[in-house]
């Protein structure tokens, strides 16, 4: 690592820790809310303005698992505005983490940071995207992988098949959206069931159930062997 990123990463780590950062982390929920473009959702924006489409219950979960599991990198499929990597980029520096890895079709000006590389492509591209990524984390750490892109099952049991080759022992694989509404599951339930019928190294867990709603329900999976 340059002197420069290690110093830049450790100005990163100084801002989060503080007991300023800290008290914006509980309060920027409620105090930072912004609307899509047409969209009459409200949604958080991170420390840095980066929109975060994500539901606070979630985000909460994934703190949770990063402080309890202390994954050295995540993989994120679905950029979006680069909030979400960028609040789990800085979970990782309260953990000693390396970084984040986030892979989207679209570029939208995603806001820079230390820890977070912006990959431009579809995560099932096998030759471009996937196959040089699972090369280059290859014996550097541990791997937790959320998958929050393209929601059909067919996309989703790709995704699945793929990026499980890359979580570690002991972390977790997180298909968002997996939630069922009026007994008809969303599509990327669907590819996760059919997935676990045919791998028994990942068992379902159900961290979300400490609250009412959430959408990543039914989406922990956590590799156990």
């Amino acid at each position: 690592m340059e002197e420069e990123e290690r110093k830049e990463i450790e100005a990163e780590r100084a801002l989060i820790t503080s007991s300023e950062a800290r008290v914006a982390y509980y309060n920027h929920l409620n105090d930072s809310t912004s609307k899509r473009k047409g969209s009459k959702k409200r949604y958080p924006r991170w420390r840095n303005g980066a929109l975060i489409i994500k539901f606070p219950q979630d985000m909460v979960l994934y703190a949770q698992a990063i402080f309890t599991k202390k994954p050295d990198w995540i993989v994120e499929t679905g950029t979006w505005f680069g909030g979400s990597a960028c609040f789990l980029a800085d979970m990782l520096l309260l953990n000693g983490g390396k970084g984040v890895i986030t892979i989207d079709k679209l570029y939208r000006h995603q806001p820079p940071h230390p820890m977070v590389e912006y990959i431009e492509g579809s995560s099932t591209d096998l030759r471009k995207v996937f196959r040089p990524l699972r090369s280059r984390l290859r014996g550097k750490g541990s791997v937790m992988v959320i998958l929050d892109s393209d929601h059909s099952t067919e996309h989703v049991a790709k995704e699945l098949e793929y990026y499980s080759q890359l979580v570690s022992v002991g972390q977790y694989l997180v298909a968002e959206d997996s939630w069922t509404k009026r007994s008809t599951p969303y599509t990327p339930y669907k590819a996760v069931q059919e997935f676990l019928k045919t791998n028994d190294n990942f068992k379902l867990k159900h961290p979300e159930d400490q609250f009412i709603f959430g959408v990543t329900r039914d989406g922990w999976l956590l590799r156990e062997n």
